[in-house]
């Protein structure tokens, strides 16, 4: 037996949880989810749960603790690990978490807090072992390393030079079904960071088989809360549309300043060819003050259209369909969601983007990389002929 299963509990039925350090309420699992905030609770812990002494029922576990679980490679990996000695559902990941979440939830439990060795980041970023690196870091630190999506990913504690002893860094890999996704990722981040959308820092290992990037929900010390669309919303991730998001976005932030930037966003995603850009990779942030919450900078980022197993739809609606737009639909969706001059911010962000492509060398060492990307730009920012086209009524010129 692997002496750290020792000490894990078969079952977790309760979680006390924590929002910004302070004790919040708690989440148990009878026949189905309730949470009860304390009567001296000091925070919410989401925007859509405001505190009350009424508890919160769910059927499923509650959105806002839900939305870091575990999918896909990482669930499975942990569930065939844990299964001989304890009962994995979303209750004992939301416990094996801790306080590693994205965000400003901890969850204690009867889990006994883990202390884990840190590893260096030149380490990882150099690796030249017979075998990637990143087995070695999944098997050290997935009972804390947990993070959403389906992606192979890990939580890795990270030494600094620093007075902060250690940070966080999330640390990606691929699996053949989509190779060097890690180059595809880091390309992507990289235009979005040209396109001056302001993605956190982020490194691809010299063996290309490691993306790493920083976690972005801490700022000077202080932990920063974390809310994705499909908490704010109530949807799951590929329901719903970018009307709909952009909507959601002024709805919670109040400020137009940021449904422009959630637009520009958008707008990246389409003329890059992200077909996997769904409510969880739109997000919020926002202190324990509860000052108007911020848009998250971009994260998840890549070109879906080069991948045969992916169909070449959008993960949510633009004008009542998942096609990719054209220049036309991009600029409707802004003049629909109030953003001043659409138009300019499409040819802004196509010019941006096609002058780094051209000058990317990372680009070369995905076979067709460069092509696929340059027709999925090419699709989103063609100018059509001007002209005139006809409806019932009137005339009027193409945008």
């Amino acid at each position: 037996m692997d002496p750290t299963m020792i000490e894990l509990p078969t079952r977790i039925d309760r979680v006390d949880i924590d929002c910004f350090g302070s004790p919040a309420g708690t989440l148990t699992q009878p026949a189905h989810y309730e949470f009860a905030y304390r009567q001296d609770a000091a925070f919410p812990c989401s925007l859509t749960m405001p505190l009350r002494a009424e508890a919160y029922r769910h059927g499923a576990m509650h959105p806002v603790f839900a939305q870091n679980l575990p999918e896909g490679f990482i669930r499975r990996y942990i569930s065939q690990r844990l299964e001989r000695y304890a009962t994995v559902n979303d209750m004992y990941l939301l416990a094996l978490q801790q306080d590693s979440a994205i965000g400003h939830i901890r969850a204690n439990s009867s889990l006994a807090p883990r202390s884990y060795d840190q590893v260096s980041l030149e380490d990882i970023l150099r690796w030249q072992g017979p075998e990637p690196i990143f087995g070695e870091l999944l098997e050290r630190f997935y009972l804390r390393g947990m993070l959403s999506g389906v992606q192979p990913k890990t939580l890795v504690p990270i030494a600094t030079r620093s007075t902060i002893p250690q940070e966080d860094l999330i640390v990606k890999t691929f699996d053949p079904e989509f190779d060097l996704l890690t180059v595809n990722e880091f390309v992507c981040m990289s235009a979005a960071a040209a396109c001056n959308l302001g993605p956190p820092t982020f490194w691809l290992s010299d063996d290309l088989r490691s993306f790493v990037i920083e976690r972005f929900d801490r700022k000077d010390g202080e932990q920063l809360a974390f809310e994705d669309f499909t908490v704010l919303t109530g949807r799951e991730k590929y329901r719903g549309s970018y009307e709909t998001l952009l909507r959601a976005v002024g709805d919670y932030t109040q400020q137009p300043s940021e449904v422009a930037r959630a637009y520009r966003l958008t707008v990246f995603n389409c003329l890059i060819g992200n077909g996997d850009a769904h409510l969880k990779n739109y997000a919020v942030l926002y202190n324990k003050s509860m000052t108007v919450p911020l848009l998250a900078p971009p994260y998840d980022i890549t070109h879906t259209l080069i991948y045969p197993t992916i169909d070449n739809r959008m993960a949510l609606k633009i004008d009542g369909a998942r096609g990719f737009p054209d220049r036309r639909a991009l600029v409707k969706l802004g003049h629909d969601a109030g953003i001043k001059r659409p138009e300019a911010i499409v040819d802004e962000l196509a010019d941006l983007l096609g002058a780094f492509l051209a000058a990317c060398p990372q680009l070369a060492l995905i076979p067709g990389f460069r092509q696929s990307l340059t027709a999925s730009l090419d699709h989103g920012a063609r100018r059509e002929r001007k002209g005139f086209r006809r409806d019932k009524n009137r005339k009027y010129p193409t945008p």
